[in-house]
């Protein structure tokens, strides 16, 4: 594909105006859109779209940090388990790509992928799925957070917000303000593993972000011409044609091995 793609910044364009309106994560909405909508491969899907996810957290991340509402102890605590199994997880979906390519591990990743981004779709519509996570103890959070990431790039927001905000014992604004560098350092190790065995796109990355670029500054300025409920139902919306998009690809690919 050539460095920089239209259609991508578009993409990248409206991903980042939804993301920064809704406040959703970007692992569940970019990538079964980067695997539907532009025919990745699924590990290059994950690298490109975590890429894409370290990109755009960098400047909110600064943003919270000189404010001083980022609790870096309570976010190395959650990083000290939930790190590791993400690195170690993507490095084990890499090394099964290169030395044993397939469909099985193709339709595999797909479905952890609907998985998770079921998960956090139901998260956005429930408050009783949301009740349900902020009562598991933070080991488990954080290495349930550390295998979706590593295997989909998708769950950081699900899991992290509840983690820090009831295990964590921080208030819910603190837990927003920290979970943004913890999804950062996930979403950047989560590319680098990935990408340093060829699964990164740089080209597509590159697109996003110029389309995420022209995007911010805009969606800063229209941040309160749109209520919360109907940014919230169109993101919904959004992310299940993609969920549905993806179910269906996951349906061929289960029809191809049974054949």
């Amino acid at each position: 594909m050539e460095f920089i793609n239209f259609y991508a910044s578009a993409a990248g364009f409206c991903f980042a105006l939804l993301i920064l309106w809704s406040g959703v994560g970007a692992g569940v909405l970019v990538i079964p859109t980067l695997i539907t909508l532009f025919h990745l491969d699924p590990l290059v899907a994950i690298a490109s779209g975590s890429a894409f996810a370290f990109i755009s957290k960098i400047m909110m991340t600064i943003g919270h940090a000189t404010q001083g509402s980022v609790d870096w102890a309570a976010a190395y605590h959650f990083l000290r388990i939930c790190l590791p199994v993400t690195v170690i997880t993507a490095a084990l979906m890499a090394y099964l790509s290169t030395s044993q390519p397939s469909v099985t591990l193709e339709l595999f990743l797909i479905g952890a992928i609907l998985v998770a981004g079921c998960l956090a779709l139901f998260a956005l519509l429930s408050a009783r799925v949301k009740a349900i996570i902020s009562h598991w103890p933070m080991v488990r959070l954080s290495g349930t957070t550390g295998l979706l990431m590593g295997l989909t790039g998708v769950g950081g927001g699900v899991m992290v917000v509840p983690a820090l905000a009831t295990s964590g014992g921080l208030a819910i604004k603190a837990a927003v303000a920290t979970s943004i560098p913890v999804g950062l350092i996930l979403s950047l190790a989560v590319s680098i593993t990935l990408g340093s065995s060829g699964h990164l796109d740089y080209g597509l990355v590159a697109s996003l972000v110029i389309g995420a670029a022209v995007a911010i500054p805009i969606g800063t300025r229209l941040f309160h011409r749109f209520s919360d409920d109907l940014v919230r139902r169109v993101t919904c919306l959004l992310i299940s044609i993609a969920l549905i998009d993806l179910a269906l690809k996951a349906i061929n690919l289960a029809l191809q091995l049974s054949r």
